[in-house]
């Protein structure tokens, strides 16, 4: 290996790697290309590393050493000079002080900065602030590289090593030798196991055993579950560390001894999402038998009949739209209960309720919050109901700032709610303050929880006051969409035609993997391109995956076309990947490029934005079913193979995006089995019914 001193970066990216140039202490400077699995985190200009690779001659950029291992060291030699002028960790240390401070103490240094007194350099710095920021800049560059080589010398990923001395400071290493499976937090049970044995650890060492129970939840919630039965859990133990099941009991014993591992109702749940069930049971009663009260005695007008039936009148007369009884039902359930939800399928008028409960609060000087999980979403119910809505983060933030207090009975409504997982529901409630109401609206027969946890669909199964709309108004009965969407939510394969072109109906084409590019290519066009028609994919990756499809669509439809920075061309679809409140632009919202030439103008709903940053920019010929939630098109093309993610929620839920026209297209036989077979939302485990159970009977 050789040791160099980092002179510039040319690129650093936290998940990509680097390329830089560094010298060595003969002179010699070399360019440096290292990717993020062998460099733990990005170089500093002024820092010492230790490296080695093989050199390869690139046909632009010529001879560059490609990087296969990188250790950060402490300096040596008169690299320390180097080091201390250009390191971020020694501020106001430059060149010729770092020169005068090596000619005046040569090796000497190394002992009087692990010293740790600032007074021993106080004099040739003529000050006690920069003898301090070289003692701290020592003393934290020395810490983190002894993290480094520590994992080093174990063969452990050294990408978690900044998370590791992030967290346990000048710890890390002292904590890593008593439990080496502290490294669970970092890694995966393979490497944290294999270190742990290489240091000693017996098989049956009590560490490791409640390591397994650890690592055991974490398999469960990977698989979106929160509690498992006995006999499952004590399977996957035995799985995990390779334990007799006589093994695996003791090693729940001390996982529940040790406050990691809970027994519920003949299973076992992580003290974490047990914790969170419970607290969600708790909050959820007690709003419905009217428990959860403000202090003060409300002074507002009450919802009667009265007042309903002539917001109705005046609702229906300025709207131009009569909301039929379910949805007044629907509203006079919301206006009345501290907790309550409205459920149904796609298109039934959820919205339309959410407007006139809306309005109906103005009125009855009621303050409403509408949340929805991504921003798209929020902005969607902004657009529909016309009053100012958040996303679940930006809310909660707002709440623990205090830029948002809820006093005076709000009533916080939560839009798709059938996407919130066990840790946002937890963090949502968490955040409420006596007299705060809820109303959840939401479809369960749509896609479940990215993460683990099934709130909504299992509070829909509970004794909470609950109207489901059914009449469906999106799509007209003649496209054939409702009856389709009604029979996949009971698990029956909905009929098809043929394919005829652009009409109104359902069509399926039958394809194979290799021809599903090309045929897509031709539908596009057939049915009338961006304007018309929307791809979704139940998955990024594979031949009918959006990153697939995104890059043969790019390919063909804009040679030719004057492309911009990023390789986008005008008048292709584009979708943004994060919330922008500066540029007002959220996660999943979508758009045309209109202007190549100079930054990138694209054109989002209306909105022209200038775009330097293209980082969060993706194209969008074809979206995932997950990022169309909420949207509506005109038509909609669905590519359909297996795949781990396909059930019959995500085929429900891409079928009734589209308006007028779904044309279906590959294998029939994974349509059969995603439609027949139970949905994934159905096969969650988890403790909330019972938590639920329990605390409504207190």
């Amino acid at each position: 290996m050789a040791t160099i001193v980092v002179q510039n970066v040319a690129f650093a990216g936290t998940s990509t790697g680097a390329i830089f140039t560094g010298a060595c202490a003969d002179g010699s400077v070399h360019r440096l290309v290292a990717s993020r699995d062998v460099m733990p985190r990005p170089p500093v200009v002024g820092e010492v590393w230790s490296v080695s690779g093989v050199v390869q001659t690139h046909p632009v950029y010529g001879r560059q050493v490609v990087t296969r291992k990188a250790v950060l060291e402490r300096p040596s030699g008169r690299l320390i000079t180097a080091c201390l002028a250009k390191s971020t960790v020694f501020p106001g240390i430059g060149p010729k002080t770092a020169d005068q401070l090596w000619r005046r103490f040569g090796e000497d240094i190394y002992a009087m900065l692990d010293k740790g007194d600032p007074a021993l350099f106080e004099v040739p710095l003529h000050s006690k602030l920069l003898a301090r920021i070289l003692v701290s800049g020592w003393q934290t560059l020395a810490l983190e590289s002894d993290t480094y080589r520590w994992l080093d010398r174990h063969g452990a990923p050294v990408s978690v090593a900044e998370k590791i001395a992030d967290i346990y400071q000048g710890q890390a290493v002292a904590k890593l030798e008593d439990n080496p499976y502290r490294l669970l937090a970092f890694c995966g049970w393979e490497v944290a196991d294999r270190i742990a044995r290489s240091m000693g650890v017996a098989a049956d060492d009590p560490r490791r055993l409640v390591a397994v129970v650890d690592t055991a939840v974490m398999k469960m919630l990977r698989n979106k579950h929160t509690w498992e039965s006995e006999a499952d859990f004590l399977k996957s133990a035995v799985q995990i560390g390779g334990l007799k099941r006589q093994a695996a009991a003791r090693a729940v014993e001390l996982a529940m001894a040790d406050n990691a591992v809970l027994p519920v109702a003949g299973g076992f749940q992580g003290i974490g999402p047990a914790s969170m069930e419970r607290y969600i049971a708790d909050m959820v009663a007690k709003m419905a038998a009217g428990e959860f009260q403000a202090s003060q005695l409300s002074l507002r007008f009450a919802a009667d009949r009265t007042f309903l039936s002539s917001f109705l009148a005046a609702f229906h007369e300025t709207n131009g739209l009569r909301l039929n009884k379910a949805q007044q039902d629907a509203l006079s359930m919301a206006l009345r209960e501290p907790i309550c939800i409205v459920c149904g399928g796609a298109g039934v008028g959820k919205t339309w309720v959410l407007k006139a409960f809306c309005t109906a609060s103005e009125r009855l000087a009621r303050k409403v919050y509408l949340l929805a999980l991504s921003g798209r979403a929020a902005r969607r119910m902004e657009e529909a109901t016309g009053h100012p809505a958040l996303t679940i983060a930006s809310f909660l933030h707002r709440v623990r700032q205090r830029e948002i207090v809820l006093e005076d009975e709000p009533v916080i409504a939560v839009d798709e709610a059938s996407m919130l997982d066990l840790p946002i529901s937890y963090r949502l409630l968490r955040h409420l303050e006596p007299g705060c109401r809820l109303l959840l609206l939401g479809d369960p027969g749509q896609l479940p929880p990215i993460s683990f946890g099934i709130v909504f669909h299992t509070l829909v199964e509970s004794a909470l006051p609950k109207v489901e709309l059914t009449q469906v108004h999106r799509q007209s009965a003649a496209t054939g969409i409702p009856q389709a969407a009604a029979a996949l939510r009971a698990g029956v394969v909905p009929g098809f035609s043929a394919y005829a072109g652009r009409c109104a109906g359902l069509q399926f084409i039958d394809c194979t993997p290799e021809s599903v590019q090309d045929l897509l290519c031709d539908l596009y066009r057939d049915l009338g391109g961006i304007d018309e028609v929307r791809i979704l994919s139940p998955v990024k990756a594979g031949p009918a995956g959006t990153h697939a499809i995104n890059r043969a669509f790019h390919q063909v439809m804009a040679a030719g076309v004057p492309a911009g920075a990023g390789g986008f061309a005008v008048g292709e679809p584009v979708i943004w990947t994060q919330n922008d409140y500066d540029l007002g632009l959220m996660n999943g919202s979508l758009g045309i490029v209109v202007r190549a030439d100079g930054p990138l103008v694209v054109n989002w709903d209306g909105l022209e934005v200038s775009h330097t940053d293209l980082s969060r920019m993706e194209h969008a010929y074809a979206i995932t079913v997950h990022k169309s939630q909420g949207s509506q098109f005109k038509r909609v093309i669905i590519p359909i193979f297996n795949n781990k993610l396909l059930d019959r929620t995500m085929v429900y839920t891409a079928i009734t995006r589209a308006r007028e026209q779904v044309v279906l297209l590959g294998a029939r036989s994974a349509l059969h089995k995603a439609v027949t077979e139970p949905p994934s939302s159905s096969i969650r485990r988890t403790g909330l019914a019972l938590a639920l159970e329990k605390a409504t009977a207190r």
